[in-house]
């Protein structure tokens, strides 16, 4: 019975530098991750779940071992990350109960000795995989697999669809958005009407089945979800058989590839393939004040404290990593950022990065940025980092800034932006599909 020790998924992550000592003992808890994986029952015994899958996965696959160190300090900083981003723990159980339970069904799944079709076609073209910014599922076609895409063919009208609809079909062609056509994959017995729009990205898709020139509307595969959003959807034929696929990527560590194959009548159960990547950071620009030239004394600077923050990104975790700054001086800085017109003016927006053009980027903070103290040119500033924001859109790049007090106001001192790329393939499991989620 798991009483005042938790966290045993956290305490295996002495693999890393950073992590915390092994048999976790909650009488000890520092963190802020640490107290909340303390207080919930149900995210403690999954995280003793998740210890077990991770000690079994490295024992059956010693060959793996450093690809799943490192795959697991990078899933730990997601985690992290998901727990910080809530008020509360309760609030964030659900979110976080779901990385957990997704974590070992890939960790289990690493055992599979036969991969469930269509992906045991693609197995072997893994190794093949660009080193960097890999994108699924097109880069397993210039990998050698047996994958061809269907094209995406565009409609300006309902009138220019090639085949005679059915009721159904007829309705989608009538609902289409400005962006909007039809799967075109040559000998496919399959093809859909196809519909994209809002800004959150969200796909309206209607199979149908085709014979000779008539359209026949089919039920929807269950890994095309209802207003599913910011993912990429798509039909191919795969090892001779074909399939519809979704494809999520929101995450340089992660890409998920939903399969459901047509057999004839409809698609079957969905499959699911998770892939999971190292990340690289690079310092892409940099400014400091007064000016605004580039500044690669602070790009150094700022790579040093994203990278720390990359590891675990929640509240309090730069707080120490400028251990000689001016407690004085921060909290003068600090006081002046929070006042009417400063960046962290609290009924203000959340500033946009200082210094740097932002053509091209997102580049405005949240009110979920994490303020730090650090240290430049020694003088103690107002540190800020934060993922880049564009209104409720948010990208994987990092953003820092710091601010220095002049004249009893809070004034942009250096900024830099970070990307953040999708690097070497670590490991890929088939797990069980999740169902479909709609809006």
């Amino acid at each position: 019975m798991r009483n005042w020790k938790a966290g045993v998924g956290l305490a295996l992550a002495c693999i890393t530098p950073w992590a915390h000592a092994a048999g976790f003992d909650c009488r000890k808890a520092g963190t802020t991750v640490e107290k909340a994986i303390c207080a919930a029952p149900k995210i403690s015994a999954v995280d003793g779940q998740l210890g077990e899958a991770f000690t079994a996965a490295l024992k059956s696959h010693p060959e793996m071992a450093d690809a799943l160190k490192l795959d697991q300090r990078h899933w730990l900083a997601s985690r992290d990350a998901t727990l910080s981003a809530y008020p509360s723990i309760k609030e964030a159980e659900s979110s976080v109960l779901s990385l957990y339970r997704s974590r070992i069904a890939v960790l289990k799944g690493l055992d599979a000795a036969a991969w469930p079709k269509p992906f045991d076609a693609l197995r072997a073209a893994l190794p093949k995989l660009p080193a960097t910014g890999a994108a699924v599922p097109a880069d397993f076609v210039k990998a050698g697999a047996d994958v061809t895409l269907a094209e995406d063919v565009r409609l300006e009208s309902a009138s220019a669809f090639p085949y005679q609809p059915d009721k159904s079909l007829a309705d989608a062609l009538r609902d289409l958005e400005s962006a909007g056509g039809y799967r075109k994959l040559a000998g496919s017995p399959i093809s859909s009407v196809w519909s994209i729009g809002g800004t959150a990205h969200c796909w309206t898709e209607a199979p149908f089945r085709i014979q000779g020139k008539q359209a026949i509307a089919v039920p929807s595969p269950s890994v095309w979800g209802d207003g599913d959003c910011m993912t990429d959807h798509g039909m191919a034929r795969i090892a001779g058989q074909y399939v519809v696929y979704v494809v999520g990527d929101g995450s340089p560590d992660e890409v998920n590839l939903d399969t459901a194959v047509w057999n004839g009548k409809g698609f079957d159960k969905g499959q699911r393939l998770i892939l999971r990547f190292d990340h690289a950071l690079k310092a892409e620009a940099s400014a400091c004040a007064p000016g605004k030239g580039a500044c690669d004394e602070f790009a150094k600077a700022a790579m040093a404290i994203a990278t720390r923050y990359d590891r675990s990104p929640q509240k309090g975790a730069l707080d120490n990593a400028f251990p000689s700054y001016d407690k004085a001086a921060y909290a003068a800085v600090l006081k002046a950022a929070r006042l009417t017109g400063g960046p962290l003016e609290a009924d203000g927006q959340p500033p946009e990065l200082p210094l740097l053009d932002s053509s091209g980027r997102m580049a405005g903070f949240s009110s979920d940025s994490a303020v730090f103290p650090l240290v430049f040119r020694g003088e103690t500033l107002l540190g800020l980092i934060d993922h880049g924001h564009v209104g409720w859109r948010e990208n994987n790049d990092w953003m820092v800034a710091a601010w220095r007090l002049r004249d009893g106001k809070a004034e942009p001192a250096a900024a830099a932006y970070i990307t953040v790329t999708r690097d070497k393939l670590l490991l890929a499991a088939p797990v069980p599909a999740p169902p479909p989620q709609s809006l």
